[in-house]
């Protein structure tokens, strides 16, 4: 449901005039509100909120800190307040997965699980398949045709992500690159999203997502900036 907008008409010469400069930074968003689990964690809150241009995440768990993916720029920046930096995530040529074992999806509808907004839940299920051996690396339970642009966004978000750690794998060590860490944690590039909107994931490395709400809303663009004083770096 769309939020209500306040405007305030002001008065300049006996004449109404809009807030022209004010209504110039509002931009339409949709916030999802996701609940995170990881292990030894206690299980905190993620928002997402996303425009046609930018997207911000924020951490509960962090107040100090945020995410904010410029689609555009094509670019990711987390910010810290703590040590006045942001870590800049540039679109970086994604190195080739070539796996000696086998990649197998399965991807079908969840006949049982209840409807959300109207709209079937479908199941996604990648396995790493070594000989006679299958291992579950991610379980994300999606519904096709909710919020297809946030979906896109998130993507194209998880695309950069993934387009850093694989630049990086060889500083992990050979005995922890395992089949389910180079799916998931590696070479994750949110193929899922194509799909649907996770409603709720699993991963190999124990953490759990789940959506609690959505809503459309307007947002003032400047939650968007990025301060200009603050050291700026990246990992490469």
């Amino acid at each position: 449901m769309m939020a209500v907008v306040k405007t305030n008409l002001i008065l300049i010469s006996g004449v109404l005039v809009w807030p022209i400069a004010a209504a110039a930074q509002q931009s339409q968003a949709v916030r999802l509100y996701y609940q995170e689990y990881e292990p030894s964690v206690a299980p905190y809150r993620v928002t997402y909120t996303v425009t046609d241009d930018h997207m911000r995440i924020d951490d509960d768990s962090d107040r100090d800190s945020y995410i904010v993916f410029d689609r555009k720029a094509n670019k990711i920046f987390s910010v810290s307040h703590v040590d006045e930096s942001t870590l800049v995530i540039p679109d970086y040529q994604v190195v080739d997965f070539e796996p000696d074992f086998e990649i197998d999806i399965v991807y079908e509808p969840m006949k049982a699980a209840p409807k959300v907004a109207g709209k079937a839940v479908y199941s996604y299920r990648v396995d790493a398949v070594s000989g006679p051996t299958a291992e579950t690396c991610m379980d994300i339970q999606l519904v096709p045709g909710l919020l297809p642009e946030v979906a896109a966004s998130l993507q194209a978000f998880q695309q950069l992500v993934a387009g850093q750690q694989s630049v990086n794998v060889d500083k992990t060590p050979d005995e922890f690159r395992t089949p389910c860490y180079l799916i998931d944690q590696i070479y994750n590039s949110g193929e899922y999203y194509s799909k649907g909107l996770p409603v709720q994931e699993w991963h190999s490395n124990g953490r759990m997502r789940q959506l609690l709400n959505y809503e459309e809303t307007e947002v003032d663009r400047t939650i968007f900036s990025i301060p200009t004083d603050y050291r700026q770096f990246s990992l490469q």
